[in-house]
């Protein structure tokens, strides 16, 4: 048996160019533009990620000076109120020591004060105790 092609398989083979023309046109080119576009925005999302990656390590850098340098001053500010209150405590030590020198003075001028009086009372009864006492050990009165 033998097939010989008739006019029906010239018709087929237009069936089949019209088939694939028509679904190049309806399925192929849709799809593959899809794809492509698809493509399209993952290499700009690929290239934005890089560029926020370069820019967030930018910005990293620039935290970390920002903070370096602020720990700078801190510890700066905090020399300078160190100082600030050591040279308030000087004065005031310097302040309270002449205060006290002050008011040791008055108190060594009191008790030397006193002593004086002190020695004069007793210079006066001294001699009242010597006469009391040599009378009382002669067992007759001195005049």
């Amino acid at each position: 048996m033998t097939i010989l092609p008739d006019w029906t398989f010239a018709l087929q083979i237009l069936n089949l160019l019209v088939l694939v023309f028509l679904l190049n046109m309806v399925l192929f080119k849709p799809i593959r533009k899809i794809l492509l576009d698809r493509k399209a925005r993952y290499e700009s999302f690929q290239d934005d990620i890089a560029g926020m990656a370069g820019s967030r390590e930018g910005l990293l850098e620039k935290v970390d000076e920002e903070l370096t340098q602020a720990r700078r001053e801190g510890l700066g500010l905090r020399e300078g109120l160190r100082q600030e209150g050591s040279q308030a405590e000087g004065s005031l030590l310097e302040q309270v020591k002449k205060e006290v020198e002050a008011e040791w003075t008055k108190v060594e001028a009191k008790i030397k004060k006193d002593v004086a009086k002190a020695r004069e009372a007793l210079g006066a009864q001294a001699q009242d105790f010597a006469m009391a006492l040599a009378t009382k050990i002669l067992g007759r009165k001195l005049s």
